[in-house]
Parts: structure tokens; C-alpha cells; sequence
């Protein structure tokens, strides 16, 4: 699943900002406890992913919307 894969040599890890850090720690630990919960129920891999896919979509609208409000927020502050 390359969702989960480790970055890439070389890739620049991204710095969270303090607004966004519970969020993303949150999905993570999200992603963890499906990704073992459905490997542990015997669910193939195709279906893991599937699922892990559906997640991080969800999540990415909810960061996005974030982010957003951040930028907004500096825009106006």
C-alpha cells in the first residue's frame, strides 16, 4: 500500500503546523488500528487498501477544509 510506504530518500518531510498536529496524529493512529484490525479479520489486501483509500480521502477533505481556515484566518489576522 503505498499510502503507508516510507518517504522516499532524499524527500523533504513536511513540517506539521501546531494548528493541524492533533489532527494528523489522530489519522494516523486511525490508519494504524484499520489497517490491523482488518489484517487481523483475514480482509485481503485489495480490500485493505480499498479501505485505507476511503480514509485518507475523508481525511484529505477534512485537512483541507483546515487549511483553509488557516490560510483565511492569516489572510484576515
Amino acid at each position: 500500500m503505498e499510502e503507508l510506504r516510507p518517504m522516499s530518500p532524499g524527500a523533504t518531510p513536511l513540517t506539521i503546523p501546531p494548528e493541524l498536529a492533533a489532527s494528523v496524529a489522530r489519522h494516523q493512529a486511525h490508519l494504524a488500528a484499520l489497517i490491523a484490525s482488518l489484517r487481523a479479520a483475514g480482509i485481503t489486501e485489495d480490500m485493505v487498501a480499498a479501505s485505507v483509500r476511503t480514509l485518507v480521502d475523508s481525511y484529505a477533505d477534512e485537512l483541507t477544509a483546515a487549511v483553509r481556515e488557516m490560510l483565511k484566518g492569516q489572510l484576515h489576522g
